[in-house]
Protein backbone atom coordinates (compact mmCIF):
# COMPACT_ATOMS: atom_id res chain seq x y z
CA UNK A 1 0.00 0.00 0.00
CA UNK A 2 1.47 3.36 -1.07
CA UNK A 3 2.23 5.48 2.27
CA UNK A 4 0.77 8.43 -0.02
CA UNK A 5 -2.26 6.81 -0.42
CA UNK A 6 -3.82 6.09 3.17
CA UNK A 7 -5.65 9.14 4.82
CA UNK A 8 -6.48 8.03 8.61
CA UNK A 9 -8.38 9.71 11.17
CA UNK A 10 -8.61 8.68 15.06
CA UNK A 11 -12.24 9.23 14.43
CA UNK A 12 -13.37 6.89 17.78
CA UNK A 13 -11.99 8.90 19.88
CA UNK A 14 -13.82 12.33 19.11
CA UNK A 15 -15.63 13.71 22.12
CA UNK A 16 -19.63 14.09 21.30
CA UNK A 17 -20.09 11.39 19.23
CA UNK A 18 -23.33 9.50 20.42
CA UNK A 19 -23.15 5.97 22.10
CA UNK A 20 -24.44 3.97 18.64
CA UNK A 21 -23.89 5.28 15.43
CA UNK A 22 -23.58 3.98 11.45
CA UNK A 23 -20.93 3.38 9.23
CA UNK A 24 -20.85 3.23 5.45
CA UNK A 25 -18.38 0.90 4.11
CA UNK A 26 -17.62 1.40 0.92
CA UNK A 27 -15.30 -1.49 -0.92
CA UNK A 28 -14.35 -0.66 -4.43
CA UNK A 29 -11.76 -1.38 -7.25
CA UNK A 30 -10.32 1.14 -8.81
CA UNK A 31 -10.20 1.05 -12.68
CA UNK A 32 -7.06 3.02 -14.64
CA UNK A 33 -8.95 6.00 -15.31
CA UNK A 34 -7.26 9.51 -15.02
CA UNK A 35 -6.67 9.63 -11.10
CA UNK A 36 -6.59 13.68 -11.38
CA UNK A 37 -10.50 13.61 -12.22
CA UNK A 38 -11.07 10.95 -9.61
CA UNK A 39 -8.96 12.81 -6.91
CA UNK A 40 -10.65 15.88 -7.05
CA UNK A 41 -13.92 14.13 -7.53
CA UNK A 42 -13.09 11.85 -4.15
CA UNK A 43 -12.08 15.60 -2.34
CA UNK A 44 -15.27 17.07 -3.04
CA UNK A 45 -17.07 14.16 -1.56
CA UNK A 46 -15.04 13.95 1.50
CA UNK A 47 -15.64 17.99 1.84
CA UNK A 48 -19.27 17.93 0.74
CA UNK A 49 -20.10 15.32 3.38
CA UNK A 50 -18.78 16.78 5.86
CA UNK A 51 -20.81 19.62 5.24
CA UNK A 52 -23.95 17.39 6.00
CA UNK A 53 -26.28 17.40 9.21
CA UNK A 54 -25.32 14.21 10.69
CA UNK A 55 -21.95 13.66 9.33
CA UNK A 56 -19.53 12.67 11.94
CA UNK A 57 -15.98 11.62 10.44
CA UNK A 58 -14.10 9.50 7.45
CA UNK A 59 -11.39 6.89 7.10
CA UNK A 60 -9.93 5.23 4.14
CA UNK A 61 -7.03 3.64 2.76
CA UNK A 62 -6.49 2.11 -0.55
CA UNK A 63 -4.13 -0.43 -1.63
CA UNK A 64 -1.20 -0.25 -4.55
CA UNK A 65 -3.89 -3.27 -6.27
CA UNK A 66 -6.38 -0.51 -6.79
CA UNK A 67 -9.02 -2.11 -3.73
CA UNK A 68 -9.91 0.29 -1.41
CA UNK A 69 -12.18 0.69 1.59
CA UNK A 70 -13.76 4.13 2.81
CA UNK A 71 -15.89 4.01 5.93
CA UNK A 72 -17.86 7.13 6.75
CA UNK A 73 -19.64 7.39 10.09
CA UNK A 74 -23.19 8.99 10.48
CA UNK A 75 -25.12 9.91 13.54
CA UNK A 76 -28.59 7.84 12.18
CA UNK A 77 -30.41 6.50 9.35
CA UNK A 78 -31.63 9.75 8.16
CA UNK A 79 -28.17 11.60 7.66
CA UNK A 80 -27.46 8.49 5.71
CA UNK A 81 -30.60 8.57 3.06
CA UNK A 82 -29.82 12.20 2.60
CA UNK A 83 -26.61 11.94 1.77
CA UNK A 84 -27.59 8.91 -0.44
CA UNK A 85 -29.55 11.27 -2.74
CA UNK A 86 -27.52 14.69 -2.41
CA UNK A 87 -27.74 15.91 -5.55
CA UNK A 88 -24.18 16.42 -5.84
CA UNK A 89 -23.55 12.78 -4.80
CA UNK A 90 -25.60 10.95 -6.95
CA UNK A 91 -23.60 12.71 -9.60
CA UNK A 92 -20.42 11.52 -8.57
CA UNK A 93 -21.86 7.83 -8.33
CA UNK A 94 -23.13 7.83 -11.85
CA UNK A 95 -19.71 8.93 -12.82
CA UNK A 96 -18.24 6.54 -10.49
CA UNK A 97 -20.27 3.70 -12.05
CA UNK A 98 -18.99 5.27 -15.59
CA UNK A 99 -15.54 5.67 -15.33
CA UNK A 100 -13.75 5.26 -11.76
CA UNK A 101 -14.74 1.48 -10.43
CA UNK A 102 -14.58 -2.03 -12.30
CA UNK A 103 -16.92 -3.08 -8.79
CA UNK A 104 -17.86 -1.45 -5.28
CA UNK A 105 -20.21 -3.10 -2.52
CA UNK A 106 -22.02 -0.35 0.07
CA UNK A 107 -22.65 -1.46 3.66
CA UNK A 108 -24.33 0.08 6.49
CA UNK A 109 -23.66 -0.95 10.00
CA UNK A 110 -24.49 0.18 13.05
CA UNK A 111 -21.90 0.86 15.58
CA UNK A 112 -22.54 -0.21 19.44
CA UNK A 113 -18.98 0.21 20.68
CA UNK A 114 -15.88 0.36 19.84
CA UNK A 115 -11.67 0.41 21.59
CA UNK A 116 -9.31 2.33 20.53
CA UNK A 117 -5.47 2.01 21.21
CA UNK A 118 -2.51 4.93 20.70
CA UNK A 119 0.46 4.19 20.93
CA UNK A 120 1.25 7.77 21.63
CA UNK A 121 -1.39 8.17 24.46
CA UNK A 122 -0.06 4.87 26.14
CA UNK A 123 -3.80 4.10 26.68
CA UNK A 124 -6.60 1.59 25.54
CA UNK A 125 -9.93 3.71 25.70
CA UNK A 126 -12.90 2.88 24.06
CA UNK A 127 -16.52 2.39 25.01
CA UNK A 128 -17.37 -1.67 24.70
CA UNK A 129 -21.03 -2.85 23.68
CA UNK A 130 -23.22 -3.22 26.67
CA UNK A 131 -23.66 -6.81 27.11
Amino acid sequence: MAEDEVQQAPVAMRAGWPGTYFAVIFTAQRTMSDENIYQITADRMVTLAQQQPGFLGVESVRGDDGIGITVSYWQDRESIRNWRINFEHLAAQQMGRKEFYDWYHVRTAEVVGHRTFDVSLDSDAGRDPEA
